[in-house]
């Protein structure tokens, strides 16, 4: 994934619309970033191969999200430069996520490349703290 800088239109769904926004450049790991256009703010986050024991096999791995501009990353969330969502909204952005995901292997040229010794296994993982969290009685 680490090489893959293309970026792809935008997929809708009815709970929203989601795109694959390109590698994240200038990072020790591997990760590509993702945009998800919600109540229409467009929020970006990251994910990466999570490699099993085998060290060949991979599921995918949401580890931040809510950056509110591309290229904005960081290993948590950060309140400065990140939106925070109500639990409903993230529920929204993980059901999106999953589907996207769904969709972007379907196509040949994709940014999760499946080797001969390396498959994607069907997970995808959101890493604890992946987006902040709104108090729900402050959501207005």
């Amino acid at each position: 994934m680490s090489a893959y800088d293309k970026t792809f239109e935008w997929i809708d769904f009815p709970q929203g619309r989601v795109r694959y926004a390109g590698g994240a450049a200038n990072r020790e790991e591997p990760r590509e970033a993702f945009a998800v256009d919600l109540h229409g703010q467009i929020y970006y986050g990251e994910i990466k191969k999570a490699f099993l024991p085998d060290r060949h096999n991979y599921n995918l791995e949401i580890i931040s999200f809510g950056w509110l501009e591309n290229g904005w990353y960081g290993i948590l969330p950060e309140p400065e430069l990140c939106a925070a969502f109500v639990p409903k909204d993230l529920e929204t952005v993980q059901t999106l996520l999953c589907q996207a995901v769904e969709e972007w292997r379907k196509l040949e040229d994709r940014p999760f490349t499946e080797y001969s010794d390396s498959h994607f296994m069907g997970d995808v993982l959101f890493r604890d703290g992946w987006a902040l969290i709104k108090d729900e009685g402050a959501a207005s």
